[in-house]
């Protein structure tokens, strides 16, 4: 019985001090950092180092939060990337709240399978992407217009002029495939403001950037091949 309850309390100090640690790395990481906003700070497998997701990225910090380690914590005898499944987590989207009357909506086949992409016209990447998600069928495409201006000037402008179009996700398409320009319309309100604050507040700093049903969070470009096994 004594044993049992010594290792009931050891188990529960060890608790408390572990949340005070991480209250004390939350503490530092806000003095010394107030302009980036931090979203978790947990303990990691390695001690006395602490996995912070800030920035839209996971970095790792002592309790002193002055020095950081960036990239890849591996556990190799398990042969798995502790980061990149953190960040799979925590980088997930609540999918429900997206507001899907800003996309433009794409049916292909019987469209049982979904993905929410956020997508700039000019990004080469993601005109790549569009070749790769031809060859996918039974798929509903939500097109969220993501321009990002300081990496392409114009790409605000047309993205105004697809989402104005008579066919935008055809307009598109048209532009992405075969570069050819939509046509010029002017007058016509589009919701580029308000889905670029949205890719702010899901820390979407670079385009392709796409999300499964689940919210799970897929960056760049990817095969028609990978994106069938994750589809599945």
């Amino acid at each position: 019985m004594k044993t049992w309850f010594t290792a009931l309390s050891l188990s529960f100090f060890a608790l408390t001090t572990s949340h005070a640690d991480i209250k004390t790395v939350e503490q530092n990481l806000k003095q010394n950092f107030p302009d980036i906003p931090v979203k978790s700070v947990k303990t990691s497998p390695v001690k006395d180092i602490y996995e912070v997701y800030m920035g839209g990225r996971i970095v790792y910090t002592t309790n002193e939060a002055k020095y950081f380690f960036v990239g890849n914590l591996i556990d190799l005898k398990q042969q798995k990337n502790l980061t990149e499944e953190s960040m799979q987590t925590l980088s997930k989207v609540e999918v429900a709240k997206l507001p899907l009357d800003q996309a433009i909506k794409h049916v292909k086949g019987k469209g049982e399978r979904v993905i929410y992409l956020f997508s700039d016209p000019d990004c080469p990447y993601c005109q790549k992407l569009e070749h790769e998600l031809q060859k996918i069928d039974n798929l509903t495409v939500y097109l969220f217009l993501y321009p990002i201006p300081s990496l392409h000037p114009n790409a605000v402008n047309i993205s105004n002029q697809i989402w104005c179009s008579k066919t935008p996700y055809q307009a598109w398409l048209d532009y992405t495939l075969n570069k050819k320009q939509p046509n010029k319309i002017s007058n016509c309100a589009s919701p580029i403001p308000q889905i670029s604050a949205l890719g702010k507040q899901f820390d979407i700093s670079g385009t392709p950037t796409l999300f499964l049903k689940d919210g799970t969070r897929i960056s760049g470009i990817r095969s028609a091949e990978e994106l069938e096994k994750v589809l599945k």
